[in-house]
């Protein structure tokens, strides 16, 4: 695990710092100062932003991460590579922005009147979606590199920590909503000057015109980046579109509701994100040199840490989900998507159980598979939402969310093994399970007491307490027993 696994306990820690400044702004600063339908415009224009990233970047993320082994060695490839991917988002921004503006009244049309809001901020929505474009290419640049951390705080960190900012200065009266909403661009500006700047200190950034050096490669670059786009389209699909169709059928209040429910279950998956972004890069780097035994040791440890770290987390939120809901403010306004919370936490656990399914599928030469699964996705995904939301209301958005993603798992998961005979799961994993299935057993004489905070501190402190010992008993993690028993001896030695 070495380099990959330093990088990605570093992200991680970033990561959870970030999540925290993120928990005080849902759960605190937004719910006190801002209305249901203000918290669900701001979450829909960036959800509507993540679904439309993969099709303005033509799916540059990926595609950069399995080209640039390929061109590293070459300093005019190299800077070549990363022109044509700057031009291609560029070009696929221009023809997004046309074709939204040419039907946008169509577009309006499939929303309710309690969405109108959202139409009022367009010009911000095309905005933030080019920045966040560029972004993602920079972010890739790094991440090619094995370097995740800087860009991890910059999304993680500081872009929510200047957004609590926002919201303190409207809570003086220092500005007002529509200013907050505009500043968020400001934000994510500062964001990817940063990842500009950074990138070229790590590697020289020089921007060709010409492309000589790499246009043998450009078929099978564009070829590649067009099933990559839909690839990554569809796993950005299945994590917003539900955002989308509750603001569509609902209105913006309830996606204030459900999306302030959504983040406190997502809390379970930011390792995902972590470790995967440092796997990306060795997935590529290993499938090119034809070693997949090093990648199935990799597929399996990345599994097996997620769902240790996934189950934990997940314990935690069940566990503490009354205390939780009781400290946010004007919780009365909220506590109609609590149930989402554990919906929405079960189908995170599940996919990070299955370890980097959609990347392997991604960088290997069954690429082309990913529209298979695009179209799957999309029809379970979508008819679930039309089925589900007017029958139950947001809880049949988080039920359709975790449907379509074990299904959609499920389907990588019996491809790859049948392709590349390779597996996440192993006995330990099962394991897991029952140790998580058994503390939440126990939880339940766990006494509570008035005060809901240090409720949730004692409640927290006996979970992790418990869960690790277990782990570390029953070895279900030969690295956590490894680094657990060298801080006991650096303790015994001090």
């Amino acid at each position: 695990m070495d380099k990959k696994l330093n990088q990605s306990i570093w992200s991680t820690v970033i990561i959870y710092s970030g999540i925290l400044i993120g928990f005080i702004n849902s759960i605190f600063l937004f719910p006190k100062f801002l209305s249901t339908e203000q918290i669900g415009l701001i979450r829909q224009i960036i959800s509507a932003v993540f679904i439309l990233i993969p099709i303005t970047t033509f799916g540059s993320g990926t595609t950069y991460t399995k080209f640039y082994p390929s061109f590293q060695k070459n300093y005019k490839q190299k800077n070549e590579f990363l022109s044509f991917q700057l031009f291609t988002i560029i070009l696929s921004f221009c023809i997004i922005f046309l074709v939204i503006n040419i039907f946008l009244n169509d577009i309006k049309n499939l929303f309710t009147e309690k969405s109108n809001l959202l139409f009022e901020y367009q010009n911000l929505f095309f905005s933030l979606l080019f920045v966040l474009s560029l972004s993602s290419l920079f972010e890739s640049y790094l991440r090619a590199r094995y370097n995740t951390v800087l860009s991890n705080y910059v999304n993680g960190v500081s872009n929510r920590f200047l957004t609590s900012i926002t919201i303190l200065l409207l809570s003086l009266n220092f500005i007002d909503f529509n200013i907050l909403l505009n500043l968020q661009l400001f934000i994510y500006v500062i964001g990817v000057l940063i990842l500009i700047f950074y990138s070229n200190y790590v590697d020289k950034i020089t921007i060709k015109i010409s492309f000589n050096n790499i246009k043998k490669s450009i078929y099978k670059i564009l070829n590649f980046s067009s099933f990559s786009s839909l690839g990554a389209f569809s796993n950005i699909l299945v994590m917003n579109v539900d955002v989308l169709m509750v603001t569509s059928i609902l209105g913006l209040s309830e996606t204030g509701i459900y999306t302030t429910a959504f983040y406190i279950g997502m809390i379970i998956e930011i390792p995902r994100r972590a470790i995967s972004q440092i796997s990306i890069p060795f997935i590529s780097e290993n499938i090119i040199k034809n070693r997949f035994d090093k990648i199935e040791k990799n597929y399996k440890d990345v599994s097996l840490h997620q769902m240790i770290i996934g189950a934990l987390f997940l314990l935690l939120i069940i566990v503490n989900l009354d205390d939780i809901y009781s400290l946010i403010p004007n919780s009365e306004n909220f506590i109609s998507g609590k149930n989402v919370v554990l919906i929405i936490g079960i189908s995170k656990l599940i996919q990070m159980s299955f370890s980097y399914n959609s990347e392997l599928i991604s960088l290997s030469k069954y690429y082309k598979f990913t529209v298979i699964t695009v179209f799957i996705l999309a029809f379970f995904t979508i008819s679930l939402n039309i089925i589900l939301i007017p029958e139950l209301g947001m809880i049949g958005a988080a039920y359709s969310s975790l449907i379509s993603i074990l299904i959609f798992n499920i389907i990588k998961f019996m491809f790859i093994k049948k392709k590349m005979n390779l597996s996440p799961f192993t006995t330990k994993s099962v394991l897991i399970l029952i140790l998580s299935l058994g503390l939440f057993y126990l939880s339940n004489f766990i006494p509570d007491i008035e005060n809901n905070f240090i409720n949730i501190i004692i409640k927290s402190f006996i979970i992790t307490l418990l869960y690790i010992s277990l782990i570390l008993i029953f070895n279900v993690s030969e690295y956590i027993n490894i680094e657990f028993s060298k801080i006991l001896k650096k303790i015994k030695s001090d």
